[in-house]
């Protein structure tokens, strides 16, 4: 059977079929017309032939698909797209066809007279053979690859696919030489050279693949002369271990061969005189989103890839939007690369995605049994970068070992601190790895950043232990980490934020890898807290307020008791200011915050260190503010202002005071530390100082602090492009808790109360968004509370007040934000009011108005007088307390310099004494408050006012 076929397969490439001007030579896969080939992709050919030996009968759409894209499902469309570039190269015209002729909804037949002969044999030839690898599946998401690598070859004779293991180079070299067979009259030559260990052979394996006769000699010598008048393409697969042979036979056969053409695989370039490298991505996957959908996803070829092959193993595997993400994390585990995706593919039916997401820590373990027809190194992942690593030399081995412990990408820098022992110039070794596609490079920034890609990376670690020189390198990236960390910490404001995150955020990967090894057995536990010390800022900076807690709190329990030396008290000093804080902003404020910052200004008393007394001071301030210790947070902010050394640090201390006086209701002295805080001069000094110590958006809160001042005291105007200005800096600063902040305190209180509803909406989602992705669970809460009050503001308290009880319970456990409680207890109350509950409203205002007074919390208790006389006013519950109401509000207000609340109550005692028939006495307080606004016109508040004074309302 086997000679059988041999013989039938001789015999069609010695066939030839005429037709017009033109020759098919089927077994050769070659068109001709005339004496030129023509140009024509592999499909379209593969259609012609099989029309052409079916000539004058009808060959149905399905069978074209099916000799055309063997094994695989394609649109009808495809088929259309193949038969118009037959036509057009044929020269048809489909309005009298001459070759080919559709027949509707059925398919195609060759209406041409045609004959078939035998090839006249040359007895100086033996054709060369066409001995390319059929594909039985179609490459996914190659075909942009494809295209460039095929365009090459019209400036180039040579073309090199470099790329790492897996990723899918042999699949494109072999595509782009099934499109171009057409163009080479003597067909191509395809060399496996991956076997190949004796490089001196090489030439000898290209002439027995030639079929020319065996010489004692050099096998070059009767190469040239063969392939000198031949037009042949040569594609020479996986170089790598025989790189410098092929180099030096490639740069003989394009200088004596001129119409040869090579295409070559490779980890690295030949680095041939006339090379063209092009580097073959991984395959593309969804970006990190939230939302992703199924459709979306097979948008992608590396989703693409996985469905398909875990579709065609032979499982039930079903893909829709609850597996796009999960799939998503597997191939962005797996780099993008198309064996590891196929091999992870091949295990859905035993272990599911869940599964493989879960092993994806042991790659090597997982990523087995590929088709047995691949290639041996091709069968596992870790017998494809076994081979790779195998064949570099001992330094090379040695350098990659050391850069496996970066756990993402790293700088030169940083390869030479782990590296600094080897007796090697490491970025000579760097220079081989990249080029050998065992580390990634990326030099589209200032700086180029490396990477050895996950898989790789899993066999290089294990390698590293079995030689036992895991610890000790770790030792050296810890140590690593703590210098260059200890640097972010005065870069922190000296560089812009996106630079300063562009420098220092990547190392948030190795500080983890670094941490989870330090604290495995609790042997390296100093190690431990140096590197959470050093990498406070960086979790600050990128807002993982959660994970800054969790690696603090472990911190700080694996100290063991007993004399430290100066620098260990000033580690746990830092744990302990890191704690409070981290406390407060994930779980929000209770007695440990403060308590933790206690503790941390205890030590730096005892160390004698004013700098870290002033960020303790800072921190408890902070706490007390937090939880509503107006009086106790008022010492400790004076506290800090005697200590104060710098401009910068009385700039703070100003905001401090100006932020507590705020709290308890003395607007005037709060105004005058805000404009201090304003006018001092810190151009001069470094703000570095400021973000390191006291973590966040020192510059944004200061922009932001005097924008609900500015409302109360008649300036709206001010107010909103205050919160604007210092929105759009905490925007682009990109820290996402400074934004929190600005937002949560400001944004939505001052456009709530301005009456700026639909701006206030767009804030309160966006404060709603950036909380729930970065998991600040109390500004989630305190957003969702603003939200309740614009409901109530709108007029849809049935929404509203529900959600406010809700959100307010929510708020008492995190007591973050004590200081709007009572303010919302005055929107809850109005909202009941306006169901008509008025009993409860009036209990609940009353509520808000004792706690205000004893915790000296006096801000909006002006307002809180004149919500206590509008529900009396509603519910019947005498005039004249309305009234007492509506006049101790408007005294309070003129005793606080707050023009904003008192308008709004001479405004509702306006409609009072209008309901009793005499407003105008009312009128005139009104008109007189109405005169002193100089700007705000258009708010709502004004704009009530101007209508009452004007008798329209």
């Amino acid at each position: 059977m086997q000679g059988q076929a041999s013989a039938q397969a001789t015999a069609a490439a010695d066939v030839v079929t005429t037709f017009g001007a033109f020759f098919l030579y089927p077994g050769r896969h070659l068109l001709l017309k005339g004496d030129e080939p023509v140009t024509i992709g592999s499909r379209a050919l593969d259609l012609l032939i099989a029309l052409t030996e079916r000539a004058g009968e009808l060959v149905t759409k399905d069978e074209l698909i099916a000799r055309a894209w063997p094994n695989a499902i394609v649109e009808e469309s495809n088929l259309r797209a193949q038969i118009a570039l037959l036509r057009r190269v044929l020269g048809d015209d489909q309005a009298a066809a001459r070759f080919i002729a559709a027949v509707p909804s059925r398919g195609y037949r060759f209406i041409a007279p045609l004959s078939h002969s035998q090839v006249e044999k040359r007895a100086d030839a033996t054709a060369a053979p066409n001995n390319l690898p059929r594909q039985l599946t179609r490459p996914i998401g190659r075909d942009e690859a494809i295209k460039v690598v095929e365009g090459r070859f019209q400036r180039f004779r040579l073309v090199t696919i470099v790329g790492p293991g897996g990723i899918g180079k042999t699949t494109v070299a072999i595509s782009v030489a099934e499109q171009m067979l057409s163009s080479y009259e003597h067909g191509l030559c395809f060399l496996d050279l991956a076997p190949l260990t004796n490089s001196q052979l090489l030439p000898s394996i290209l002439a027995s693949e030639l079929r020319l006769p065996e010489t004692s000699g050099d096998p070059t010598a009767s190469l040239i002369p063969y392939l000198r008048e031949k037009r042949l393409l040569l594609v020479l697969d996986s170089c790598e271990l025989v790189l410098d042979a092929t180099a030096r036979l490639a740069e003989t056969l394009l200088r004596e061969a001129p119409q040869i053409n090579i295409l070559a695989t490779s980890r690295e370039a030949l680095r041939v005189e006339g090379e063209s490298v092009y580097r073959l991505p991984p395959l593309e996957m969804p970006p990190l989103a939230a939302g992703l959908t199924a459709a979306d996803a097979l948008e992608f070829p590396a989703i693409r890839l996985f469905v398909e092959r875990a579709t065609s193993s032979g499982s039930e595997y079903r893909f829709d939007d609850d597996e796009a993400p999960l799939v998503t994390h597997i191939c962005r585990q797996l780099d993008g690369i198309a064996l590891a995706i196929e091999l992870a593919a091949g295990r859905v039916e035993a272990f599911g995605t869940r599964g493989i997401a879960e092993l994806l820590n042991d790659h090597l373990r997982l990523l087995t049994g590929g088709r047995r027809t691949a290639l041996p190194r091709h069968q596992t992942l870790a017998a494809m970068i076994d081979w790779s690593y195998e064949a570099l030399p001992e330094g090379e081995q040695t350098v990659l070992r050391r850069l496996a412990i970066f756990a993402g990408d790293f700088g030169r820098e940083a390869a030479d601190a782990l590296a600094e022992d080897i007796e090697c110039d490491v970025s000579t070794q760097l220079a081989h790895l990249v080029a050998k596609s065992l580390v990634a490079a990326d030099a589209r920034g200032k700086v180029a950043r490396y990477r050895v890609l996950d898989t790789t990376r899993s066999y290089v670690l294990h390698k590293l232990r079995q030689k036992g020189e895991f610890d000790g390198v770790m030792r050296r990236l810890a140590n690593y980490l703590c210098d260059a960390l200890k640097r972010s910490h005065e870069e922190v404001e000296a560089l812009s934020s996106d630079e300063w995150l562009l420098r220092y955020g990547p190392h948030i990967n190795n500080v983890r890898f670094v941490l989870e090894w330090a604290y495995a057995d609790g042997d390296d536990v100093e190690i431990g807290s140096a590197v959470t010390v050093a990498a406070i800022p960086v979790w600050y900076q990128l807002s993982l307020v959660d994970e800054c807690l969790t690696s603090v709190r472990r911190a700080l329990l694996g100290i063991a008791p007993g004399e430290r030396r100066d620098e260990q008290a000033r580690q746990i000093m830092q744990l302990y200011r890191a704690l409070g804080l981290s406390q407060a902003f994930k779980v929000g404020f209770a007695p440990q915050a403060p308590a933790a910052f206690a503790k941390a200004l205890e030590i730096s008393e005892q160390l004698g260190d004013v700098d870290a007394q002033a960020e303790a001071l800072w921190g408890l301030w902070f706490a007390q503010v937090g939880m509503g210790e107006y009086r106790a947070s008022l010492g400790n902010a004076e506290r800090f202002l005697a200590l104060a050394q710098t401009g910068l640090d009385r700039f703070i201390g100003d905001r401090m005071l100006s932020m507590t006086l705020f709290c308890m209701g003395d607007f005037r002295s709060a105004r005058r530390h805000a404009d201090l805080m304003l006018a001092h001069d810190v151009s001069a000094e470094t703000a570095s100082a400021t973000s390191v110590r006291f973590r966040f958006g020192q510059s944004v809160s200061a922009r932001i602090q005097p924008a609900q001042l500015l409302w109360l005291q008649g300036f709206p105007n001010q107010a909103i492009w205050a919160v604007e200005a210092a929105v759009e800096a905490a925007r682009v600063s990109g820290h996402a808790i400074s934004l929190c902040e600005a937002l949560a305190r400001w944004s939505c209180p001052v456009l709530v109360h301005i009456g700026e509803l639909a701006a206030a909406d767009s804030a309160i989602t966006e404060l709603l968004d950036l909380a729930k992705v970065n998991a600040l669970g109390p500004w989630e809460v305190f957003g969702r509370c603003w939200k309740a009050a614009l409901l109530i503001q709108r007029g849809l308290s049935e929404s509203g007040v529900p959600l406010l009880r809700n959100g307010l319970a929510e708020l008492r456990q995190v007591k973050l934000f004590t200081l709007y409680n009572v303010r919302f207890l005055g929107f809850l109350a109005d909202g009941l009011s306006s169901l008509g509950q008025h009993a409860e409203a009036l209990a609940l205002v009353e509520e808000a108005i004792r706690a205000s007074v004893e915790k000296e919390e006096l801000w909006c208790i002006a307002e809180l007088y004149r919500l206590n006389g509008e529900i009396l006013r509603r519910g019947g519950g005498g005039m004249e307390r309305a009234e007492q109401c509506f006049l101790q509000s408007i005294d309070l207000a003129r005793r606080q310099d707050a023009l904003s609340w008192e308008l709004r109550a001479i405004i509702s005692l306006v409609h009072l004494t209008r309901d009793r028939g005499d407003p105008a006495h009312a009128r005139l307080l009104l008109a007189a408050v109405y005169d002193r606004f100089t700007e705000g016109f258009d708010t709502a508040d004004m704009r009530a006012a101007e209508a009452l004074l004007a008798g329209t309302s």
